[in-house]
């Protein structure tokens, strides 16, 4: 029972680290490390979200690499907004 817990946990934060990685490579060409990237990344999926259903795009069943897209621009506008309201 308790692999099924860890595939369950692992996968979703793994890929929450990378998405902020990568949306934090893309605005500032550097890390913030890991805590920093996953905060990001989990901050940055909901945000997807919802920018993808204010364009009328439905991400259920679309495929991992159109969410993670997704992901990835919500990590970006979260960083966006973070720069203009405390740098």
């Amino acid at each position: 029972m308790l692999e099924h817990i860890a595939d369950f946990t692992a996968w979703p934060i793994l890929t929450g680290i990378f998405i902020g990685y990568i949306a934090n490579r893309i605005m500032s060409g550097e890390g913030k490390g890991c805590c920093m990237n996953l905060f990001i990344g989990i901050v940055g999926s909901y945000a997807g979200a919802i920018i993808s259903s204010l364009l009328n795009i439905e991400l259920f069943g679309k495929g991992y690499l159109t969410n993670f897209i997704f992901c990835v621009i919500g990590a970006i506008a979260v960083l966006w907004i973070w720069k203009k309201l405390f740098d």
